[in-house]
């Protein structure tokens, strides 16, 4: 048992996720009596990208704690983790109705409602919610996420008031939650103005307590660009797993990266991926802080012993544990666009989906929109755009890299013609176009909730957006 417990805090020490995982998933199989200490490894798991390994470790803390409701609030993180909402729902409904004043439960169960699509019944749960805390603002933003508003709203009238009426001394994070949600209802009924300035509000509240190093943030990207550079453009299947089924989509926050892994996801031979996974990350940990001449020595190795090859069969094993025998898998992750490197040489059959989209309408849909997981850089207009660029040098680097292996789509030819252009990136991805488009104009409503065009609702606030621009090198028009 001691040794076990030793190599998992080891692996901790060195923050090296895909050992956090092995050694967790050992813990795991000799069956410790660990009792509540596996709620901190279900965290741990979670924070390394094992969220399988995470889900069973939640449920060693339902066991050894039934009847407490933090252990099945584990559960229930867990299975939300691997995007599992139905299954979320089930273990949040039946403590619901052991719990039913429970303030958390309620808004958990709406946003699990709100990922599955049911926003009737995830209004009702919100609703119940502020009405048990007398207006807790996750609950209040969760509410404003699950209906559309219209002139006069009362629920906008409660939440101005609320906001009102907040003590000096309430958290800047509530205020800040509040002042998003807000924003929405003033969006949705046309008050772009007024939207723009509690958005900015609310931008303001979480940089005092999320402060972003975006100077760190170039150098990682350029680090990343001195290790994959131009030597290896044309060499990527000299090493590596020798495997077609993934397909990774590289695209920034609000550019529909969820949306067309779920209309690619459609096929019923396909399986997509949640955008928080980061099962590809974790398996790369092997590369470490690698050198290009690591690289390089890596694919002169070349057969499916190098360490690129058993990066890309660590991937493939997370990855068929949710997805079966599925031909294609989907992976939209948010990490991607920092992996492609790797994924591209270590998995040298896999194919890549670049989603761009329109700068100045990037940046405002980004900015308006609170982040429920870290994206320190979405607060300040200067971080956004700067995190932009440096992503455009990332993706062009990549498509020098494996020119055949990349396709590149627009946000906007998405908006013009879901179901056309889903068609074509489903021919590339090798799944069902005819199942594609069909999903994809079922869930096109995304376009209207987030137009091409979106940026003119900065209203007072555009200027600042166009200097932000010019700033990190764009031409904002």
């Amino acid at each position: 048992m001691t040794d076990l417990i030793s190599r998992l805090q080891s692996a901790i020490q060195s923050e090296h996720l895909l050992e956090i995982s092995r050694a967790t998933r050992a813990v795991l199989a000799a069956d410790l009596k660990l009792g509540s200490e596996w709620a901190s490894i279900a965290g741990t798991c979670m924070q390394a990208g094992d969220d399988l390994a995470a889900l069973q470790a939640a449920g060693r803390v339902a066991e050894a704690a039934p009847d407490h409701l933090e252990s099945w609030l584990w559960v229930a993180a867990a299975y939300t983790a691997m995007g599992d909402h139905a299954n979320a729902l089930k273990v949040l409904e039946t403590q619901i109705k052991r719990h039913p004043g429970d303030v958390v439960l309620r808004r958990r169960a709406g946003r699990a409602l709100l990922e599955l699509g049911r926003r009737r019944e995830a209004e009702l749960h919100f609703r119940e919610a502020v009405a048990l805390s007398g207006g807790d603002a996750i609950a209040y933003e969760g509410l404003a996420q699950s209906r559309v508003f219209a002139p006069g709203d009362d629920v906008l009238v409660h939440m101005e008031q609320t906001r009102i009426n907040l003590p000096e001394n309430a958290p800047t994070e509530q205020r800040g939650v509040l002042a998003y949600a807000i924003a929405k209802a003033y969006e949705d009924v046309g008050e772009y103005d007024i939207a723009a300035r509690r958005v900015s509000e609310g931008a303001a509240f979480y940089r005092e307590t999320a402060a972003f190093d975006v100077d760190r943030h170039d150098q990682a990207v350029d680090h990343l660009l001195s290790v994959y550079d131009t030597r290896f453009a044309g060499s990527q299947e000299e090493a590596g797993l020798i495997d077609a089924r993934p397909v990774f989509i590289i695209a920034p926050p609000a550019a529909g990266a969820s949306w067309l892994a779920r209309a690619l996801g459609a096929d019923e031979t396909a399986f997509a991926l949640e955008r928080t996974n980061s099962l590809f990350w974790m398996s790369a940990s092997p590369l470490g802080d690698q050198t290009p001449d690591d690289i390089e020595r890596a694919l002169k190795e070349g057969g499916d012993q190098s360490v690129l090859a058993d990066v890309g069969r660590a991937y493939l094993r997370f990855a068929e544990e949710r997805a079966g025998q599925a031909r294609r898998i989907i992976d939209p992750s948010s990490l991607n666009e920092m992996s492609v490197g790797a994924a591209g040489l270590s998995l040298p059959a896999a194919r890549f989906i670049v989603i761009t989209r329109e700068p100045a309408d990037l940046a405002w849909a980004v900015f308006k929109r609170r982040f429920r997981k870290g994206r320190y850089w979405t607060y300040h207009l200067d971080d956004i755009t700067r995190v932009m660029a440096m992503t455009a040098k990332l993706t062009e680097r990549w498509s020098m890299l494996f020119p055949d292996r990349i396709l590149t789509v627009s946000y906007e030819a998405l908006a013009a013609d879901p179901g056309g252009e889903v068609k074509r990136i489903a021919a590339f991805a090798g799944v069902d176009p005819e199942a594609a488009a069909a999903e994809a104009w079922l869930r096109a409503d995304l376009f209207k909730a987030d137009p091409v065009g979106v940026h003119e609702r900065a209203a007072s606030r555009l200027p600042a957006l166009k200097a932000a621009l010019e700033r990190a090198g764009f031409n904002p028009g």
